[in-house]
């Protein structure tokens, strides 16, 4: 996966979602990124749907990938991990 298009990605996220969660990327490689999100998380929604959202800006830049897993590793912080389709 090349770096300067996943940031693009992230920033097209960030455009329409940062309000709720910000993403902040953190390690990537060619099959795998990290991506740390921190925000006002409505924790009774489908907390996925947050980090899924960038599984969609994405694909509309051409890099297919999924959700593998996510944590919370603070009060408002989460990290997700995906993987390349």
């Amino acid at each position: 996966m090349k770096k300067e298009t996943v940031q693009s990605a992230i920033e097209s996220h960030n455009e329409h979602k940062a309000d709720i969660a910000e993403a902040e990327l953190v390690n990537i490689d060619e099959e795998t990124l990290k991506v740390k999100f921190e925000g006002n998380f409505c924790l009774n929604c489908c907390m996925d749907e947050y980090f899924i959202d960038l599984v969609h800006e994405l694909k509309e830049k051409g890099i297919e990938t999924e959700l593998k897993s996510f944590q919370q590793i603070g009060g408002k912080t989460f990290l997700a991990e995906y993987e390349k389709k």
